[in-house]
């Protein structure tokens, strides 16, 4: 079940006022529901900090942003329970190619920004550290219990995807365990050795590091593997059907986005000191090694090409195949996954 937060019932009454001011829009009923993962994380922060720049009212839409506690949320979007879902684009392409009337519409990340962290005495043991080579850092997750939000969720399909470069088996040489409710959840299970390291985005990630006695295996922002280097890892999805029924809030929302990016891009000091308050729950310097390593994740606008299209339609059939599965048909195309009209007006219009 997906709850509104406080946070975003407040929002969404602070700008009705905005939203309503502009006709074409007000015509449409209810707010654009934005679902996401998890509560607070850098992989949100361009929609979050939209909010807290004021820049959807700005244009005129109403934005309930959610977070749902699952890792894959695009159901919600077949049951007309959002309009919007946040997350990685191969979570949608996996719909898409069950002939589901999905789209992307724009993109917001472009580092695969979910982390492994591993508990440090086991590393140590091993002699491993985050500058070890890859093939190294791979193997030190033989025999490990690592947490993950569900199978199909993105830092699952991380840590398959690592597997499988190594020819080793998911199934059979680690044990992935499911842990549903996010970041806290996650936290938990490691604290009492349910787990012995997790795959997540920042902060989780520096709070596990800096609190808990973990150590990063691999920080996916500051050293990727070098093909995953200019990865879409966040992208919008929406259902066709809203695409032709909402367009004017849908477009509104991309330039919200656009607005968001340009200036986080443009002002990198005014984005900490917004990010600061976000995560204002954060250690100040648990915060700055976050920001230094996170800070910086984003696209410079929510245009996606057919290159990072390419590299997920890679990333993907790599996992299937990994898992015995069909790989993605080569017929399976950009414009099958992609509408880019709305960013693409949100652009001209910005």
């Amino acid at each position: 079940m997906i709850t509104p937060t406080r946070r975003s019932l407040l929002v969404g009454a602070a700008a009705t006022a905005a939203a309503l001011a502009a006709p074409a829009i007000a015509q449409t009923p209810g707010p654009l529901r934005s679902v996401r993962s998890t509560a607070k994380s850098w992989l949100w922060a361009v929609e979050d900090f939209a909010h807290g720049a004021g820049l959807f009212q700005r244009y005129g839409v109403v934005v309930e942003s959610t977070s749902s506690g699952r890792g894959v949320n695009v159901d919600a979007l077949i049951s007309n329970a959002a309009e919007i879902v946040l997350g990685a684009p191969t979570q949608t392409m996996r719909v898409q190619m069950q002939n589901r009337p999905l789209k992307m519409i724009a993109g917001m990340v472009n580092k695969y920004a979910s982390h492994i962290v591993v508990r440090k005495s086991i590393l140590d043991r091993v002699g491993v550290t985050e500058a070890s080579p890859v093939d190294r850092k791979i193997a030190a997750l033989r025999g490990l219990k690592l947490g993950t939000t569900g199978p199909g969720a993105a830092p699952d399909s991380l840590i398959r995807w690592f597997l499988a470069r190594a020819n080793m088996n998911p199934d059979r040489d680690v044990e992935l365990v499911t842990v549903q409710g996010g970041g806290p959840a996650l936290l938990a299970a490691f604290q009492r050795e349910a787990i012995d390291g997790f795959c997540l985005s920042s902060p989780t990630s520096d709070v596990a590091v800096g609190r808990f006695g973990a150590a990063y295996l691999f920080n996916m922002s500051r050293n990727p593997p070098p093909e995953l280097a200019d990865y879409l890892y966040i992208a919008v999805s929406v259902n066709e059907r809203s695409i032709t029924e909402r367009a004017a809030q849908l477009t509104a929302y991309c330039r919200a986005l656009a607005a968001a990016q340009r200036d986080i891009a443009a002002n990198p000091d005014a984005f900490k000191t917004w990010a600061r308050g976000f995560f204002s729950d954060m250690d100040p310097a648990l915060f700055e090694a976050s920001y230094a390593a996170d800070g910086h994740i984003y696209m410079p606008d929510p245009r996606v090409n057919e290159q990072h299209f390419r590299l997920n339609v890679g990333f993907l059939d790599a996992e299937l195949k990994a898992l015995g599965q069909p790989g993605v048909p080569p017929s399976f195309a950009y414009a099958q996954a992609y509408d880019m009209r709305l960013a693409n007006e949100a652009m001209r219009s910005l």
